[in-house]
């Protein structure tokens, strides 16, 4: 045994590309604990008055994120906070989260479509935990009624119209 609660046979559905990356939390060695949400912990982190955007995910799309992230320069203008608990809701951490941001817009990033994915159960929760002050965007695909376009251009196009839109500075500015 691994000395935990947790099962030892965890199915996990994601990409081959990911699973190196989920093996090491599924047995928690001792002394460790499951993260329900995990926070930025780079130079958005260190200076959070400036940051310009938070963005809040959960699953692979984080890999996606930090990689265009680090290529566009912006570690420092937006921070990206990992949802990996998102029910019961943590209400508690995201409020934290937010609240460490002041000046920043909050921003819900998923690679799933907009109807099929986490974003209509987070918003309203999120926008719970700061009293409705700003709104929560979304950044992702369009509502669609299959879960995948079948076409790996498709999918690269949608990947990075989601990838354009959570680091545009100026995506939401109109909107508000």
């Amino acid at each position: 045994g691994c000395g935990s609660s947790w099962p030892h046979h965890l199915p996990v559905p994601q990409p081959c590309r990911v699973l190196p990356a989920l093996m090491v939390g599924i047995h928690l060695p001792t002394g460790t604990n499951f993260l329900r949400v995990i926070p930025d912990s780079g130079p958005a982190a260190q200076s959070p008055q400036g940051v310009r955007r938070v963005l809040f995910c959960t699953g692979k799309v984080y890999y996606d994120l930090t990689r265009e992230r680090k290529a566009r320069n912006m570690e420092a203008d937006v921070a990206i906070t990992r949802v990996e608990q998102l029910s019961p809701f943590p209400f508690d951490l995201l409020q934290k989260e937010a609240q460490k941001y002041p000046n920043a817009e909050l921003v819900w990033c998923q690679e799933e479509h907009k109807n099929q994915g986490y974003y209509d159960y987070v918003k309203p929760r999120l926008r719970t935990t700061i009293n409705r002050a700003k709104p929560v965007w979304y950044a992702g695909r369009e509502p669609a009624a299959a879960p995948a376009t079948g076409n790996k251009k498709t999918h690269l196009t949608e990947l990075q119209r989601l990838l354009d839109t959570a680091f545009n500075l100026d995506a939401f500015k109109d909107l508000a």
